[in-house]
């Protein structure tokens, strides 16, 4: 090569640069991985613990249940829709750069979440709030792939991301209702000031600068990615509540149509488009995104509806609800960090297909549930509903980041959790309508049928796209 120099100071290319992502310096160790995975797993935590707090909220501010949805998913709807440019901008300007600015949003906007005048406030500022955690989740997957150059070292640390991930969703409502009782439903949103400001220092001091790849950005591919998540989600959520022939709601699904269509021929014209729609051809990709919203789907929409049922059928207080999902939360962890590390043994497949089956088995177990506690019937059913969630979220990372190389981490992991997280925008909104037109039992039992069927889906799924000869341990970003 033109200009190639030959020294005494090339001569030991094992010692990594200070600034390298294998720099014991700065991006090896525990402490960048650390500081990483707290930001995220805070994001995470934020919706799941403030599903517990509902109630609260809509005594405090005074709203409908249409409202409280919104209040859910205003945050995310932006999320899943900026998703995708999150992960495209992290390639672009470098995963640090990008999560470091995301952490500060994020924070900014939490404190006015907590300030919160009135519901539309609220409303408002949850959704911005999404916006900014759009960049921060891609970025810190992005963040990962490029800190462990080493495959083996890559699938452990993405087990740890799923396994955080998992986390977060979990132990939401513990947090959540200590919160909500202690304090008020509004520290919910205060903690994440300092647990926010103390991962953007962790970031700035232990994980080193990652350079951008000069990817091109898609605005209109973005806007029509934020008309069609949010007309589609808007449209259950006021089919529900003002009925499926109202115009708003007509107009919300012609909106979701329209912009669709319109997604689709953008993205096969523009030349950096937000979601390349090839993609979709490599069935690793393409169903690794339909299992990822099963799974968001089936964990969270099961969270919400049975946060929901212990609250105002079972007539438990915010903290009540929360330690109840302890078992659950127990063994999603146990299942996270201690099960799913088999993962960089056995591919994924074995995993997703056995934590499926699990939290669809945890989901019938939960059906006989009524209007009069049952303790022995909720835990053992949440309980196997949380063991098997826990299999499947370490692995997800590993399936979809195994289909693309290196370069495109985060245009994967946007691609990934903006699935997911449609896929809980979905069960909130869907389940709404349910819970708010049935009675409570019955109510309960649908969302539950669902929650079964669509673990049962990803069964399929997972058998029709990972053959058991392409789950190689060494396949999470290769």
């Amino acid at each position: 090569m033109p200009g190639r120099q030959v020294s005494h100071r090339h001569a030991a290319p094992s010692r990594p640069r200070p600034d390298s992502p294998e720099s014991p310096g700065r991006s090896s160790g525990g402490l960048a991985l650390f500081a990483v995975c707290l930001g995220f797993f805070m994001v995470l935590m934020d919706s799941s613990a403030l599903n517990v707090a509902l109630p609260d909220i809509r005594e405090d501010l005074t709203g409908s249940l249409a409202g409280l949805e919104w209040v859910l998913n205003g945050y995310t709807i932006t999320l899943a829709a900026f998703l995708l440019s999150g992960g495209s901008v992290s390639d672009r300007w470098g995963p640090r750069r990008v999560f470091e600015i995301s952490l500060l949003g994020f924070v900014v906007t939490s404190a006015a979440c907590a300030v919160s005048p009135g519901l539309g406030f609220l409303i408002t500022a949850r959704a911005l709030q999404g916006i900014t955690a759009g960049g921060l989740l891609p970025a810190s997957l992005a963040v990962i792939a490029r800190l462990y150059t080493d495959p083996a070292r890559r699938a452990k640390a993405l087990t740890v991301w799923g396994g955080v991930s998992s986390l977060a969703l979990v132990f939401g409502p513990v947090a959540g209702g200590a919160l909500t009782t202690a304090v008020g439903w509004r520290a919910i949103f205060l903690i994440n000031v300092p647990v926010g400001l103390v991962a953007w220092a962790l970031t700035r001091a232990r994980v080193a600068p990652s350079p951008g790849h000069g990817t091109a950005l898609d605005p209109a591919g973005q806007l029509l990615a934020v008309l069609v998540v949010g007309a589609g989600i808007g449209a259950l959520i006021e089919g529900g509540s003002r009925g499926w022939g109202d115009t708003v709601t007509l107009a919300l699904l012609a909106v979701t149509v329209a912009a669709g269509i319109a997604f689709g021929l953008v993205e096969r014209r523009v030349a950096a488009p937000v979601l390349p729609l090839g993609l979709f051809a490599r069935p690793r990709f393409s169903y690794g995104l339909v299992i990822g919203a099963l799974f968001q789907f089936g964990a969270y929409g099961a969270q919400f509806a049975l946060s929901l049922h212990l609250q105002n059928v079972w007539g438990l207080d915010a903290l009540g609800a929360g330690l109840s999902f302890i078992p659950f939360a127990t063994l999603w962890a146990f299942a996270s960090f201690v099960l799913a590390r088999a993962v960089t043994r056995t591919g994924p497949r074995p995993l997703l297909i056995g934590g499926a089956l699990a939290a669809a088995l945890g989901a019938c177990a939960l059906l006989p549930l009524g209007g009069h506690p049952t303790w022995w019937v909720f835990f053992a059913g949440s309980g196997l509903l949380g063991l098997g969630a826990g299999l499947m979220g370490p692995s997800l990372p590993a399936v979809v980041m195994g289909a693309l190389p290196p370069a495109q981490s985060g245009l994967a992991s946007g691609a990934l959790n903006a699935l997911r997280q449609i896929g809980g925008a979905v069960a909130i909104a869907l389940f709404g309508v349910v819970l708010e037109g049935s009675s409570a039992a019955s109510g309960l039992r649908i969302c539950l049928a669902l929650v079964a069927g669509g673990f049962l889906v990803a069964i399929a799924a997972v058998a029709v796209s990972l053959r058991p000869a392409a789950t190689a341990p060494a396949a999470p970003v290769s």
